[in-house]
C-alpha cells in the first residue's frame, strides 16, 4: 500500500553509520542482489570518492537512499531505492535531483549508470531527468540474469540550466 507524503516535509543528509539497519531494509526489498552490511559500511568509511545520502521524513524515518562515486569530473549512481510505501511519490526524483547538484557542485561533468532493462520506473526517471541509453552491459545482473542498460548524463551544466529555467518559469 502506497502513502502519501509531504515532499516539502523530507529532508536529505549525509548517510551515517547508524542509518544501515534502515536502508538494508529498504536494499533487501528493492532488489534481488542487495548490498550487505559491509558493502555500505565501506562505502561509507573507505572511500574518498563515495557520497551517500538518505531522505527523511520529519520523524526521521528513512524513507530512501542513494549513493555515488565522483572520480575526477565523472559521477557514478551506484544506487538509488526508495521504500516500497513511498514510491511514485516524488522522493526518488528528489534524491537525483539533489545529487546531480551535489555533483555538479563538487567538480562532475558528466553521470553514468547501470539499471535493469525491466526496470521500466527507474529508467522513466532517469529519462526525466535527460539520461539517455549509452550501452548495453550484456549479462550484466543476475537473480535473474539480465543485461543493464548504461545511461548517461553527458552535461550536468545543461541540466542544471533546464532546471532553473523550469523553476523560473
Amino acid at each position: 500500500m502506497q502513502e502519501d507524503i509531504d515532499l516539502s516535509s523530507i529532508t536529505i543528509e549525509y548517510m551515517k553509520k547508524e542509518d544501515i539497519d534502515e536502508v538494508l531494509k529498504i536494499e533487501h526489498a528493492s532488489f534481488s542482489t542487495p548490498w550487505s552490511r559491509e558493502m555500505f559500511f565501506c562505502e561509507l568509511t573507505d572511500h574518498p570518492f563515495s557520497y551517500l545520502y538518505v531522505a527523511k521524513d520529519e520523524k526521521k524515518k528513512i524513507l530512501g537512499y542513494i549513493c555515488y562515486w565522483l572520480v575526477f569530473d565523472e559521477m557514478n549512481i551506484l544506487n538509488l531505492a526508495v521504500d516500497e510505501r513511498y514510491r511514485q511519490s516524488g522522493i526518488g526524483s528528489s534524491l537525483l535531483r539533489f545529487v546531480l547538484e551535489d555533483g555538479a557542485d563538487k567538480g562532475a561533468q558528466n553521470v553514468i549508470l547501470e539499471v535493469r532493462c525491466s526496470n521500466i520506473a527507474a529508467l522513466e526517471l532517469y529519462e526525466k531527468f535527460g539520461f539517455r541509453q549509452v550501452a548495453v552491459r550484456k549479462n550484466y545482473y543476475d537473480n535473474p540474469d539480465e543485461d543493464a542498460l548504461m545511461m548517461a548524463l553527458e552535461d550536468i551544466s545543461a541540466y542544471r540550466r533546464k532546471e532553473r529555467c523550469l523553476k523560473v518559469g
